[in-house]
């Protein structure tokens, strides 16, 4: 019996607490920004407790609905916007029509430019090799195109596809490559290769003509061939060390970055000998260089 009593005193709690409705006073606060987000959440909270449709629900919706029309605000009619959306009576209503939408095809590509973008779109959306606008051999024609954009894009989605064929053409571009901005792109490419096949296919010495070409080639086997095949070492090893003397350029830069890499403690002497006379812009790298030689 107690138990009894004790549910219907929290029932008319209940009831007494859902038919205080927010006063005129709070609606009105609405239009302060001080007071807006308070009055917001008391409408709000009343709103929550009308879960089934009924002439109380209807009546305090038909309230707030008028309230925002009769609101020039548009922060008040936001806020009531959402309110409204708990009226029980409320149908919801698709954001999209809910036909299915047509779908065109795509027109065929018939310059490089589009088939290569036609070809990046395909690789990102993971379709099959069979509906790739371009074949292998295709790909390998656009990749000595005389526009170098083009001719990096394709080199690019080439080692995406198959980066076997992509490795040697990649040093091979590096190599002929004499303009700065142009040889840290294909140093991209060549560092974003597969390890083992990037270590495989690198020369054992730099092949090109410009100090930008000739300076990737040592940051790029310093931290890749390697590493894939410690059996270059010794014969990168070589190539690297008469570089190192020589003026302060990026060349001389790249080589004494890379001497912790591919020397060791036996090689001191020969790396203090090749550090005498050089500039003092190469001092710092030189040191540190000294400094982190591994023991063996």
């Amino acid at each position: 019996m107690k138990s009894f009593s004790l549910f219907l005193a929290c029932a008319t709690c209940l009831v007494g607490f859902a038919a205080e409705s927010p006063s005129a006073a709070t609606f009105s606060d609405l239009a302060i920004a001080e007071k807006r987000l308070a009055a917001q959440q008391a409408i709000f909270d009343h709103s929550r407790s009308f879960v089934m449709a009924s002439p109380e629900a209807k009546t305090w919706f038909e309230r707030v609905r008028a309230a925002a029309k009769s609101s020039e605000s548009p922060e008040v009619q936001a806020a009531l916007s959402q309110v409204l959306l708990l009226d029980p009576n409320h149908k919801p209503v698709l954001p999209i029509n809910p036909k299915p939408a047509n779908e065109v095809e795509a027109p065929a590509g018939t310059t490089p430019e589009t088939k290569l973008a036609e070809l990046e779109r395909a690789l990102d959306l993971r379709r099959s090799p069979k509906d790739y606008p371009l074949t292998v051999d295709e790909l390998v024609a656009l990749t000595k195109n005389e526009d170098f954009a083009i001719a990096q894009r394709a080199n690019r989605l080439l080692r995406r596809i198959t980066p076997s064929v992509a490795a040697p053409i990649l040093w091979e571009r590096l190599a002929k490559l004499t303009q700065r901005s142009q040889v840290q792109e294909v140093e991209d490419e060549i560092l974003r290769l597969p390890i083992p096949l990037a270590a495989q296919t690198a020369p054992l010495a730099p092949e090109g003509t410009s100090l930008a070409s000739k300076a990737a080639w040592v940051r790029i086997v310093s931290v890749r061939a390697v590493d894939g095949r410690r059996i270059l070492r010794p014969s990168v090893k070589a190539a690297v060390l008469p570089l190192l003397k020589g003026p302060a350029n990026e060349l001389t830069e790249a080589a004494w970055d890379a001497v912790p890499r591919l020397c060791s403690e036996e090689d001191r002497a020969a790396l203090t000998e090749a550090s005498q006379g050089l500039s003092e812009r190469l001092a710092p790298r030189v040191k540190a260089a000294l400094e982190a030689l591994p023991a063996k």
